[in-house]
């Protein structure tokens, strides 16, 4: 099956879907209104859509981490550190389409030293939509985290509660230590969600953003945008919060975006 883009249409919501631009949402618009940043002068591909983050999510210190006594090196995607992971940037496969749905699928590739394979489908019903990674590797243990980096179009505005907030160093990576969260502006990691964020358009569209996902990190300091990103662990978990998956034992998180007015 080809890699076009593929329009889901729901009851008065669209998507689409670009499997070539690392499987993303290239546009979410409902009742009318563009939700999301879309693909513009903007070459760099961590700055638009709704992308998937695998293997692992926002930073990776240095993009060093050490696994099983071995020391590893990733790629400084935003250097000095690594960021967001290895397939945002290249072609998923896709498996099956139709009016409703996207199953797609890519290997990690070389710029990880492991052996994985990420299965994403992404579903439209109604005003309903549903992301879902599902990750698994041949390797007999896997570093691994897993999340989703949406990037809401301005004029929005966020709601949101969370009851712990992860200390950034001058680098701007969590140190494990966590707060009471402070007010915003916030380029930060939280965790304890006490109800589903919810991002709030032209005061009349809801989106609530649901996940399975553990840790949720809030970037709402550009004028343009709102990132309220999912994830399965923290940014830089591989030396944080480090998890791993084997053969028998993969890892599946969802996303879910429910349109409301």
């Amino acid at each position: 099956m080809n890699n076009e883009s593929f329009v889901l249409v729901g009851k008065n919501t669209s998507c689409t879907v670009d499997p070539t631009n690392g499987g993303r949402l290239a546009s979410l618009i409902a009742f009318g209104r563009e939700l999301l940043i879309v693909k513009n002068s903007e070459t760099n591909p961590q700055r638009w859509g709704s992308y998937p983050m695998v293997p692992y999510a926002g930073r990776v210190r240095e993009g060093r981490f050490s696994f099983d006594g071995i020391d590893h090196n990733l790629e400084l995607s935003m250097p000095p550190h690594a960021i967001h992971g290895t397939v945002l940037d290249r072609p998923f496969e896709v498996l099956d389409a139709n009016s409703t749905s996207v199953s797609m699928q890519i290997d990690l590739g070389d710029r990880f030293a492991f052996e994985g394979l990420v299965t994403q489908t992404i579903s439209l019903v109604d005003d309903v939509l549903n992301c879902s990674l599902t990750v698994q590797t041949r390797s007999p243990r896997m570093p691994v985290q897993v999340g989703w980096h949406p990037w809401f179009a301005r004029p929005c505005r966020l709601e949101a509660e969370f009851s712990e907030m992860y200390v950034r160093d001058a680098a701007g990576i969590p140190t494990g230590r966590t707060i009471a969260p402070p007010p915003p502006p916030y380029d930060d990691c939280f965790r304890g969600s006490r109800r589903s964020p919810r991002i709030i358009f032209d005061e009349s569209i809801h989106v609530t953003v649901e996940s399975d996902c553990s840790h949720w990190v809030v970037y709402d300091q550009p004028e343009h945008a709102i990132c309220v990103e999912p994830q399965s662990g923290p940014p830089d978990g591989f030396n944080l919060e480090p998890f791993f998956i084997t053969p028998d034992s993969p890892i599946s998180r969802f996303m879910r975006l429910t349109v409301s007015r």
